[in-house]
């Protein structure tokens, strides 16, 4: 009977976090925000519905008051709805006001609160710039070896295209091309050493 090993659980990966989850402030906004464009959504469809009632059933030729003055009945509902929709109307363009607001509020908000994302994801940039970092030295040297065998070729006057010319031109220059100015960045930056 073998003997299996557990192997170790996979490390979830590295999620950054949103603005809101590290400002309480942003959040809130955010939040607010959210509760007020669902609140507009719903006087909207209100509106709509009322307007369409309106023009489906139109108030009646007189008001209710004068209309039981001389024994008719009319719907007294079909009286109330115009100054609803004034209501309603007033009730979104104050959303509005308040969503644009909040709009600005977040906009202030959104400085210190990237701050604090980037206080939380700096040790993972830096771990994943000083990954590309050694990739990209690692490319560099092999773009090197590559043109030390393309220079020995062209010395010895071999016609050597024939084997395809692989080189890596978006590297830049071999010896002082991109490659070398991402790691010098990299390293005034203090990411790699």
């Amino acid at each position: 009977m073998a003997v299996f090993k557990k192997s170790a659980p996979a490390a979830e990966p590295f999620r950054v976090p949103s603005l809101g989850e590290v400002d309480a402030d942003y959040r809130e906004i955010e939040q607010k925000i959210s509760a007020l464009q669902a609140d507009q959504s719903a006087t909207t469809r209100e509106i709509s519905v009322l307007e369409q009632d309106i023009h489906r059933r139109p108030a009646p030729a007189v008001r209710a008051g004068v209309a039981a003055l001389i024994g008719e009945v009319v719907d007294t509902t079909l009286e109330a709805r115009p100054a609803r929709l004034r209501e309603l109307r007033q009730h979104a363009q104050d959303i509005e006001a308040a969503v644009e607001i909040l709009r600005r509020r977040l906009a202030d908000r959104r400085a210190s609160a990237s701050a604090a994302v980037r206080a939380a994801v700096k040790d993972e940039y830096g771990r994943r710039v000083g990954a590309v970092a050694e990739a990209l030295k690692e490319a560099s040297a092999a773009h090197l070896e590559l043109v030390d065998l393309i220079d020995q070729l062209e010395r010895e006057d071999v016609s050597w295209v024939a084997l395809g010319p692989m080189q890596p031109r978006f590297l830049g220059d071999p010896r002082d091309g991109h490659v070398q100015r991402y790691l010098k960045e990299a390293k005034e930056l203090g990411y790699v050493d």
